[in-house]
């Protein structure tokens, strides 16, 4: 991969192409760099410098609007599996069977604000936190925080994704998403959409199968936007924003 618009750098020994600088500062950043190398490992990145320059900078204007000050790496997977993966410190990498089953940039807002606020809100973290506690505690409270136990700690937050988070953070995350969304200017309208598409899939397309397997059903989650009032939340003009739609179609077609 090559072009200005992304910065290479080596996760594991997988080139991982993103908009911003990856070097790894903080521990909560290191765990995330480490789980975002596994996902790598499994699924490459796809080879558009394009599409990353475009989703790093959608997911950056989400940001703005209310989650926590993250130096943000978004990556897509080439992976025909409808799944995102918000791993700690900032990293996303959303598969492209999920992007493709969307629509409109509306609809990519609301599956980013919601991998933006798992993040935020420390959910995976959290875990690992309690997983690196209880490590501690087996070991006689020896340290548990040095490079070397980064990788197990990066397994312990796969095993997160194997398993999926409780519900209680999945609709957390559908809630605030919508919230950062809206204050963004994208309809929130489009999440209802997302999870519809998601109901439509259920129990038909393997694609979908660890998806349905670690988070809440689509229709519990919109009963609990709608319960959250999502209803009544602002709309922006029922005008399709032509920009919007032109640059989405551009992005879905590099991917």
């Amino acid at each position: 991969m090559t072009g200005k618009s992304c910065m290479k750098q080596i996760l594991g020994g997988v080139a991982l192409c993103l908009g911003f600088s990856v070097t790894a500062q903080t521990d909560e950043e290191k765990v995330g760099r480490a789980a975002a190398a596994q996902v790598l490992g499994a699924a490459p990145l796809v080879a558009s410098d394009a599409a990353h320059h475009y989703v790093n900078l959608l997911g950056l204007t989400l940001s703005a609007h209310g989650v926590a000050n993250y130096k943000w790496h978004i990556g897509v997977i080439k992976s025909d599996a409808i799944n995102a993966f918000a791993m700690p410190g900032g990293y996303i990498l959303l598969s492209s069977g999920l992007l493709k089953l969307l629509e409109t940039e509306d609809e990519l807002a609301f599956v980013l604000a919601h991998e933006l606020s798992h993040v935020g809100r420390r959910h995976h973290y959290q875990v690992v936190q309690r997983q690196r506690l209880a490590d501690q505690a087996a070991k006689g409270l020896q340290t548990v925080t040095q490079d070397g136990d980064t990788a197990k700690l990066a397994q312990a937050s796969g095993q997160i994704y194997a398993r999926g988070l409780d519900k209680t953070a999945e609709f957390e995350s559908d809630r605030l998403g919508v919230e950062i969304m809206t204050r963004a200017g994208y309809d929130p309208a489009a999440a209802i959409n997302v999870l519809e598409k998601l109901q439509h899939l259920q129990g038909n397309d393997p694609r979908a199968e660890l998806l349905f397997a670690t988070h809440p059903s689509p229709a519990e989650r919109l009963d609990m936007l709608l319960q959250a009032g999502i209803d009544k939340l602002p709309r922006p003009s029922a005008k399709p924003n032509p920009n919007r739609q032109a640059r989405f179609q551009k992005f879905i077609q590099a991917i």
